[in-house]
């Protein structure tokens, strides 16, 4: 979920290497698999930091674990033949980092991590999973909420929606500037995963002032609210925002004189001029951050289309987090529709309402507590790093 140190990982051909025999059976006849899974190291880096991993298997909100051995290769024994997700992620230090790979580096953490979704077991055999080490960013994206919920009166209540941002690294950071963006939503993807890899596609740029509160403080959360007021009054699990940190000001009036506003770049909507969080997804996004002029990036639309709704081409290389937010339907999540880079985030988050409207938020878990500073989860995959609660508080982290 930020930038990578290699890009030669970011499309990866996996497949099953071999094929063994089937080990045992359950009590329906269906075969027992052992899949041994290969983690190979990002590229350029030598050594064992593949010894003593985890690795996840995992099916339905199901996980399984098992750990790399001395080959680098974890196993798994009595697996169903189904479609799996697996997942693996470690952090190094700079120590580590250059143990490795022989560059020097300086006060930097990286992640190593690596994903293959939705793989159809069907016989026992080796699978290779490729990991890339990514910088471990300070400022993250921690939490959004997109659902939406029902009011006193139990209709759908949209206003209340939110993100937030922490700091998760042991020194004060400065947000002047820094701008976030909403990922296009639409149906399927404007442009699919590897048909223009340096890119990625806004609908929406949002800016953090220069002025005002710009030193956000190790373990502070920086709250960005569509409408800073107390949704409480409304709707019983909507939290009162009127103590945001900023406000997406709107043209309708539902606005808050006392709380700043992130300056709005760009809009794909004529109409919209509040966060466009989707209540039932997909509701991905991005923190990114760049001296270039936004004005003269490239505005499309989507693939094959000459009109329509017209997104920024944004270069990916300005990437510094991002989270996936699929959209749950009634046949599960559809992986194919992510819109976000392995190396930017190899796994993805979704509420669990179809149709949204269910209170649910997504935000990161809490890794552990460092004098009383809570780390949260970055391992860059949204699947290990965040969790799902409807009860949840804003500035709250479990």
């Amino acid at each position: 979920m930020r930038r990578t140190i290699s890009f030669i990982g970011r499309m990866v051909c996996i497949g099953l290497l071999a094929i063994m025999t089937a080990c045992s059976s359950d009590e329906n006849g269906t075969q027992a698999l052992t899949l041994q899974v290969k983690v190979l190291l990002p590229e350029g880096f030598t050594g064992n930091g593949n010894v003593g991993q985890k690795v996840a298997l995992t099916k339905s909100g199901q996980e399984y674990t098992a750990t790399t051995d001395e080959q680098g290769v974890a196993t798994f024994e009595g697996v169903i033949p189904d479609i799996y997700d697996l997942t693996t992620s470690w952090e190094i230090t700079p120590e580590q980092y250059m143990e490795m790979t022989g560059v020097e580096v300086q006060n930097e953490n990286y992640t190593i991590s690596g994903s293959l979704m939705k793989q159809t077991i069907v016989s026992s055999g080796t699978l290779q999973l490729q990991t890339i080490a990514t910088v471990k960013q300070s400022l993250i994206i921690s939490k959004i909420y997109y659902a939406g919920s029902k009011d006193l009166n139990n209709k759908n209540y949209g206003a209340g929606k939110y993100v937030e941002f922490y700091n998760n690294s042991d020194q004060a950071v400065n947000i002047a500037g820094l701008y976030f963006g909403l990922i296009e939503s639409d149906a399927s993807p404007a442009y699919m995963l590897g048909t223009t890899p340096d890119y990625l596609y806004l609908k929406q740029i949002f800016r953090f002032p220069t002025t005002g509160r710009t030193e956000i403080q190790p373990g502070e959360t920086v709250l960005v609210a569509n409408s800073a007021i107390d949704h409480t009054q409304a709707a019983t699990q909507e939290k009162n925002l009127s103590e945001a940190d900023f406000e997406v000001k709107q043209a309708d009036n539902t606005n808050n004189p006392a709380i700043p506003a992130v300056d709005l770049i760009y809009t794909a909507f004529s109409n919209i001029t509040s966060m466009n969080l989707v209540q039932s997804g997909p509701c991905s996004m991005v923190l990114f951050n760049t001296t270039e002029n936004i004005a003269d990036w490239e505005r499309v639309y989507k693939e094959g289309a000459s009109k329509g709704t017209l997104y920024v081409k944004m270069p990916i290389k300005y990437v510094m987090d991002g989270v996936e937010c699929l959209k749950n339907t009634s046949t599960g999540v559809d992986t194919n529709k992510k819109r976000l880079y392995d190396y930017i985030d190899a796994g993805f988050i979704n509420i669990q309402a179809i149709t949204g409207y269910n209170g649910e938020v997504v935000y990161r878990k809490v890794e552990k507590t460092d004098n009383g500073r809570k780390i949260l989860m970055d391992t860059n995959n949204s699947s290990n790093d965040f969790a799902v609660s409807d009860d949840i508080n804003i500035r709250e982290y479990k």
